[in-house]
């Protein structure tokens, strides 16, 4: 087995931020429901401090939870243009963890090639 601890750093990460796209998928399809709360996904500081302890990275928590922010008229408190937002960020942060893991396999196929 491979390993190697920024595939797993890049595995546990590549994780949450699934978990953050659904979650804003299903905030945002919420949008009109009445008296529905928006959910919110952590991991990253968790996800660093296994890093830097020298923890398993794939053993860091993702944690959702509800937002704070005030509810409008109808008791829901989605705010669309703050989520779309963050999907976008969270999809950025998706393709560029992804490019990372397929650098880092590339550089280990050519490593066990022999250059």
């Amino acid at each position: 087995m491979l390993q190697d601890i920024s595939i797993d750093v890049l595995q546990a990460a590549m994780r949450g931020l699934s978990t953050r796209e659904d979650t804003i998928s299903n905030n945002i399809a919420n949008v009109n429901t009445p008296y529905y709360t928006a959910r919110t996904v952590s991991f990253e500081t968790q996800l660093r401090q296994a890093f830097t302890d020298g923890g398993d990275p794939l053993q860091s928590r993702i944690r959702t939870g509800f937002t704070t922010d005030a509810a409008g008229l109808t008791g829901n408190n989605v705010d669309l243009n703050a989520q779309t937002l963050l999907g976008i960020e969270t999809q950025m942060k998706m393709d560029l963890a992804l490019r990372a893991t397929g650098d880092r396999f590339t550089l280990l196929r050519s490593a066990v090639r022999g250059g």
